[in-house]
């Protein structure tokens, strides 16, 4: 698995930087930005820094800009993430490598977890001028349990992943990117809480946002930073995002497994 991992990393960096060399990561950023800039503009000037109570109490801060400028920028990792790791065997398809890619020993959890590592590159390059904005135009995160942090950055990436790992087998069973993700995407952004808690949504979209580990992953991070609560403080949440995160991660390599058999026997055929 190993040397599938590192030969798909190599590969597709080669690729990138080919044929995608910065427009690609410059139209995140570009997303990222205005994400950032939006909250400030809506706090300031939208709200007139007024929050009711309810939102502290449902966030355990008052500090609205740090609360949706993380949500961006966590929102705009999940995305790069999830399209990468999810587009990749599509992606092969399109090209008209997928068959070869079949018949090839390469091991195919090996191949999607090097694409999803090779992402995160381009994810850093794209979140760093985020950061530097959001810090100066007033994220604060001094209270931050940066251990904790950690381990739930890994645990947000491991969330997208075994999300992105669903929506790859939808999409190669469709044969259809655009609509599928963005429509998969625009969900996530509204019952996953980025942009303000979750609890001002209706009970039914509340109970809808609980199947998918994404939202009790930015939970745990989001607490991390902004209030200093390490996630071992939350075992049950902790406990419950792993498990929803590896169901995830089995029902979706089963699903492409399925789809490549049905592909490779058309070929075949």
């Amino acid at each position: 698995m190993w040397q599938t991992i590192r030969a798909t990393i190599i590969r597709n960096q080669i690729a990138n930087m080919r044929a995608y060399p910065w427009s690609f990561t410059f139209g995140h950023i570009l997303s990222g930005l205005f994400i950032a800039l939006t909250s400030f503009f809506a706090y300031h000037y939208f709200i007139q820094k007024q929050l009711d109570q309810q939102f502290i109490v449902y966030t355990g801060t008052n500090d609205y800009l740090t609360f949706a400028i993380i949500g961006g920028l966590l929102n705009s990792m999940s995305v790069s993430v999830m399209m990468n790791v999810s587009r990749a065997l599509i992606t092969e398809w399109r090209e008209g490598t997928l068959e070869a890619l079949l018949l090839s020993p390469s091991h195919r959890t090996g191949y999607l977890i090097g694409t999803g590592i090779q992402q995160l590159y381009r994810v850093i390059l794209e979140l760093v001028p985020v950061i530097l904005i959001g810090l100066w135009i007033g994220m604060k995160v001094p209270d931050a349990h940066w251990g904790s942090s950690i381990i739930a950055i890994l645990l947000f990436l491991f969330a997208c992943f075994s999300i992105a790992l669903v929506l790859g087998a939808i999409m190669l069973r469709t044969r259809d990117t655009y609509i599928v993700q963005n429509t998969l995407f625009s969900i996530l952004v509204l019952i996953c809480g980025f942009q303000f808690p979750t609890q001002y949504l209706p009970q039914p979209l509340q109970g809808f946002g609980e199947i998918f580990p994404l939202k009790g992953a930015l939970h745990l991070l989001r607490d991390s930073l902004m209030t200093g609560t390490p996630i071992w403080e939350h075992p049950q949440e902790t406990l419950l995002t792993c498990m929803l995160s590896m169901i995830f991660m089995i029902v979706g390599l089963i699903s492409i497994k399925r789809v490549e058999r049905t592909i490779f026997e058309r070929h075949m055929a």
